[in-house]
């Protein structure tokens, strides 16, 4: 995988329309896009200009209900295409003439003064259209040249942290391997296994990396199939802190299960990621002195409806209030400085919860750090424990 993989994922998905996007003014209420639709919008405009002239058509002069229906035309040219604008002015046309222009209820022009009304009213739509057409067509490029430029702002904070990310394990893997080449008979047993040491740490610190890359190209293409089923929480905990050891360090998790918690339907292997990702974004901003807090349990929903608990509880610095929901957006990194990774562990998490049709939030702790509250629904019930071998089941 290169890390332009992401980046292009996030490119597709970073919602970049094009000028021919049905765009409309910011404001301006969508219309329909079907051509039946906006004749029908057309014709609709024009009967309710009609409507309005003949109410008023005791107080109206001829310039007056000329306005009402270049009202319409106005409406009908800002807000259609071309075509059924022309057709809104064509019908205003015929219908000033038919009903308001001597004689009456016919097509007949009594006086050549009015077929200059009429040239007119059809030149107004045709501007109207055309200007409006142009405002869109500006607005459209506006819009997707602000899109462009944030979705290259991200890929450049991306390839930035990508590159500090993966060029540290790199140079520390390097180090210690020319070290061991140059220098390795002459370094003690103690000082051959540190660096050891030191490289398979760093490479499985790479490996995660990278990992979360693809997790994350995986979830946001759809390409992740749910295999949910049942197994006890305790052998999703059980690997998950022993695969974490080196990274947790001498920090202690608390592991909190009720005896009576049972059988959860998940993905064990979405939810161990899910545990890891939350474990690991916990060990990078706590002391090694202060506990994590992990524990789990069932709750009856309001409908209802059973769901699995899962908590993760820290003391680190905290949440600031302006961040709120954007700490599970993708690449979005704390302020804190010289935390290492690029933004994608706790996305990947609400992904995981999203996938199982449950969520994930995130609040602040009394006394200090923050609450990670994962809530993923259950079946009304485990199934029933397995028959006895060589017993039949009654069908």
């Amino acid at each position: 995988m290169t890390a332009g993989a992401p980046a292009l994922a996030l490119a597709q998905g970073g919602g970049v329309r094009s000028p021919a996007t049905w765009g409309m003014v910011p404001g301006v209420r969508r219309l329909p896009r079907s051509r039946a639709a906006q004749l029908a919008s057309a014709v609709l405009l024009v009967a309710a200009a009609t409507g309005l002239c003949a109410l008023g058509r005791a107080v109206l002069a001829l310039p007056d209900l000329v306005a009402v229906y270049l009202l319409a035309i106005m409406a009908a040219s800002a807000l259609l295409d071309l075509g059924p604008s022309l057709v809104a002015a064509t019908l205003s046309v015929a219908a000033y003439d038919f009903f308001f222009i001597p004689p009456y209820y016919t097509f007949a022009v009594s006086e050549a003064r009015h077929l200059l009304t009429f040239a007119t009213m059809l030149v107004v739509a045709a501007l109207i259209n055309g200007l409006t057409r142009r405002v869109r067509r500006q607005a459209a490029a506006a819009q997707e040249a602000r899109e462009r430029a944030r979705v290259e702002a991200l890929k450049g904070s991306l390839l930035s942290s990508l590159s500090h990310d993966l060029r540290t394990p790199l140079a520390a893997i390097t180090g210690a391997a020319s070290t061991l080449r140059a220098d390795g008979e002459r370094l003690s047993a103690g000082e051959r296994q540190e660096l050891a040491e030191t490289v398979c740490e760093e490479a499985e610190r790479l490996e995660r990396l990278l990992a979360n890359l693809l997790d994350m190209t995986r979830l946001q293409a759809g390409e992740v199939v749910l295999r949910r089923e049942w197994v006890p929480l305790d052998e999703i905990v059980g690997p998950v802190l022993a695969r974490l050891e080196p990274a947790l360090g001498a920090r202690a998790v608390e592991v909190a299960l009720p005896p009576d918690l049972g059988l959860c339907h998940v993905d064990p292997l979405l939810v161990e990621q899910l545990l890891i990702n939350l474990l690991e974004n916990a060990a990078k901003y706590t002391p090694e002195a202060a506990p994590i807090e992990l524990g789990a349990r069932i709750v009856q929903g309001d409908a209802g409806g059973r769901a699995l608990v899962i908590e993760l509880g820290d003391r680190g610095p905290g949440i600031a209030p302006e961040v709120g929901a954007r700490l599970f957006e993708k690449f979005h990194r704390g302020s804190h400085v010289g935390i290492p990774g690029v933004g994608l562990g706790l996305a990947i998490c609400k992904a995981i919860a999203e996938a199982h049709g449950g969520t994930i939030e995130a609040t602040p702790r009394p006394g200090g750090g923050t609450r990670f509250r994962v809530t993923l629904p259950q079946p009304s019930s485990p199934p029933g424990p397995p028959p006895p071998a060589g017993e039949e089941v009654a069908g």
